[in-house]
């Protein structure tokens, strides 16, 4: 039997704005972009869809949304039927995307790439977006007083390779090929799990309140060491 993880038990609770900072942080940084309804726009891991929706109602632009989790994929498509809104949703994976080259404005994703493999989902992320396009990404960001147990202790939690540092972060978005990186830590830091209704299914594994509570726990007992930033990189 398949083993629950960190995203099995987001996407099981339909939680709205699992991302640090929440859909409060959202508008806050998508506001400071010059979108238009000529731009097009790729939400990548966009979960139960809230950011999708709010980039197609407030920008009226060409939003397309992508995730590679099947749960994700049915309640994002009910969420933008409820909306009626004529946003393509695309089961696919960060690491191989189903576009071709120099298509989108804008890619945004929220605690989405520290999930993947780095070395492959930005890469592919540079190549769809057209010259002068721009990554928008929060990502969980290792503080410099993180032991190396705890960021093991990380990894182990959410399922992911390694915890970056923002240095750390910096490079990997340079290394892939975006020519300018703009990194903002965010100081007003509402509770995690802000946001719309959530959209829980019907049948839940117990074991998915035992991974929220893991989760919980080891936020309590970083008390802060674990952080985010917002980072802007440009192509």
């Amino acid at each position: 039997m398949k083993k629950l993880t960190y995203t099995d038990m987001l996407a099981d609770l339909g939680i709205t704005s699992a991302h640090p900072g929440g859909s409060f942080l959202t508008k806050k940084i998508l506001t400071k972009e010059s979108i238009t309804p000529d731009k097009k726009i790729l939400d990548v891991g966009c979960g139960t869809g809230q950011t999708a929706v709010f980039l197609a109602k407030t920008y009226k632009c060409d939003v397309i949304a992508i995730d590679a989790h099947t749960t994700m994929i049915r309640k994002a498509k009910k969420r933008f039927e409820k909306n009626e809104l004529p946003i393509k949703l695309i089961k696919a994976n960060a690491e191989k995307l189903p576009f071709s080259d120099e298509i989108f404005d804008f890619i945004t994703a929220e605690s989405v790439i520290a999930f993947t493999q780095t070395s492959q989902s930005l890469p592919e992320m540079v190549r769809v977006l057209k010259k002068a396009g721009r990554l928008i990404s929060i990502e969980m960001t290792a503080e410099n007083n993180l032991s190396e147990d705890e960021k093991k202790e990380i990894t182990e939690v959410y399922g992911i390779e390694r915890v970056f540092t923002e240095e750390e972060w910096k490079e990997e978005f340079l290394r892939a090929g975006f020519t300018e990186v703009m990194i903002e830590e965010d100081h007003d830091r509402p509770k995690e799990f802000i946001g719309e209704k959530n959209d829980p299914s019907n049948y839940i594994d117990p074991n998915v309140f035992e991974i929220l509570q893991t989760h919980s726990s080891l936020l309590e007992k970083l008390n802060g060491r674990l952080g985010y930033r917002i980072f802007r990189c440009l192509k």
